[in-house]
Parts: structure tokens; sequence; C-alpha cells
């Protein structure tokens, strides 16, 4: 297309790549489009899109009815990869409030909703002490309500890094209490009244620095053509597909896709997929008494 990427400054190059975002999610672009989201002038946003013009000149095309550019029939992406990922992701932000549609790439929200979940009482400062805990190898007494105790205690831990299971926020520490590594939520974190500096090592939080494999597959209960679209929807190929995750984070993982147990106390419909090499777990393959790998707090 004549053009590369590097052959542009980075803020240029910000705003061409919004072009081809809005041409390829949702099939145009204009000059309000840039000033609105990048705070240019019309001057700028028409040397812009003049720009773009020449560097992908079969990418879009003026339509004087609309007064807006379309998309060109052989579009091809310069600057962008479209990434359906990313696209959704903007959209679960905005439900989630996160962030407001302003604040995105995306000109024409589509309908569309999310299953709500409930909020978590992450307190600012505790984060920031973590967060800061963990840049400046410190230790901290913390009070921390486990479920394992009926009354919050005071401990010691040396937090070295900070990990989502896809509902909750963890902190991954050392402690002292203990002498183990292992996760703490953040949400139960009720106060922190000390600080001091740590001697534990991070390097030796091995089940943090492990990474195990799972092979997943459609269920073997269900049929040819549905196993067909098990595939398709979880990006298998010859049947089966890799999912690489932290053994600190393993539960979490089998928990999440419904691998924790045994598959056939489910309906394949319900379940879906299968764990294939569930000897990476240290779970038997098909008996029901199998018991998932052991979280921490």
């Amino acid at each position: 297309m004549g053009a590369t990427q590097g052959s542009v400054r980075w803020g240029i190059e910000r705003r061409l790549e919004f072009i081809e975002f809005r041409l390829f999610w949702e099939g145009h672009v204009n000059r309000g489009d840039l000033m609105a989201a990048f705070g240019i002038s019309i001057n700028q946003a028409s040397t812009d899109l003049n720009r773009y013009l020449g560097m992908a000149p079969g990418n879009m095309v003026y339509d004087k009815s609309a007064r807006t550019y379309v998309r060109g029939d052989c579009f091809e992406p310069l600057f962008l990869k479209p990434d359906p990922a990313s696209y959704l992701s903007q959209l679960r932000s905005i439900s989630d409030g996160i962030v407001t549609q302003e604040e995105t790439w995306i000109g024409q929200l589509p309908p569309f909703d999310t299953v709500p979940s409930p909020v978590r009482g992450i307190d600012a400062h505790t984060l920031r002490r973590v967060i800061e805990a963990i840049r400046t190898r410190q230790a901290l007494e913390v009070e921390y309500q486990s479920l394992s105790n009926p009354a919050p205690r005071w401990r010691w831990i040396a937090p070295h890094a900070i990990a989502f299971d896809g509902f909750r926020w963890h902190a991954r520490a050392y402690c002292f209490t203990d002498d183990c590594f292992k996760d703490f939520l953040l949400a139960r974190i009720l106060g922190i009244r000390d600080s001091r500096p740590s001697d534990a090592d991070p390097s030796q939080d091995a089940d943090w620095h492990t990474y195990v494999t799972l092979e997943i597959g459609p269920h073997p209960g269900l049929s040819d053509a549905q196993k067909k679209v098990v595939a398709l929807d979880y990006g298998m190929r010859d049947g089966k597909a890799s999912v690489t995750v932290r053994k600190a984070l393993l539960y979490y993982t089998l928990k999440r896709l419904g691998l924790d147990t045994d598959p056939f106390t489910r309906t394949p419909a319900d379940q879906q997929i299968v764990l294939l090499n569930r000897e990476v777990t240290g779970m038997k393959r098909t008996t029901s008494t199998n018991k998932p790998p052991i979280r921490n707090d």
C-alpha cells in the first residue's frame, strides 16, 4: 500500500489507526469522528484523512450523499490488527462503568448487555500499599479475614505479584505465619498497620513460576455436529486446544472452566468440554471422588 507504520509519527499513526478502526468495525469515518476523538482541528482531520487515502487508496471511498468515507471493497488494514477480544473488552468496560463510550474508539454501540458481577470491595489505599510493597520489596502487616478462621488475624506477608482469577483479584505473597507462598484476596485485607524490608525471595515461589498446559477437548458424549461447534467455540484444532496457566492459578482456572470435578457428573450439553490430560493436575481421569488442587486463602 506504499507506506509502513514506521513512516509516520506516533500521534499521527494513532489517528490513522483510529480511521481503520472505524472503517473495519463500523464501515465509515469522517472528520468529525477524528475531531471528537483526538480534539484536533478540522484542517488536521482533513489532512489525516487525505494522508490515509494516499497511503491506502483502496481502503475507503467518499460517499457524497452521506458525507462520509466508507469502507472500500478491497479494505486491508495497514495500521490496525482487528482484535475481537479488544473490541468486546471495550463493551464490557463500558458496561462495568470502567470507561465511558467517549473514552473508547467505538462510535456506535451495538445493543448489548453483560452478566453482572458483584462489586468487589477493594480499598484503593490497600491496593496502593500492596503495589508499593511489590515494587519496593516490602513486607506488610495485614489484618486478613480467611474463611479458615472465624475472626480476622494479623499476619506479615510479602507480596510479589497480583493476579485475577476471572472474578476476584489476589495478592500473591509469602506468608511469614504459614511459612509458604500463597494468595490472599485483596478484598479480605481489612487493614495494614506496618511495613518492613522483606528478605523473601519471589523467585522461590515455585508455583508462581511453574506453568501447566491444560489440553481441553469436546465432551465425548456430544454428537459429532455438537463437537464441531464446541471446537469452533473454543478455537480447537484437531479436536483440542491448549490453555497454559501458572500452577498458582490452576485451581481457579479449573473451577472457571468447570473442570475441577469429574466431567461425567454433568450432562454433555452442560459440561461441553473435558480435560484431556488430567494427569498434569494430579487428578485421576474419570473418578467422581477426585478432588481439585488445593487453593490458598
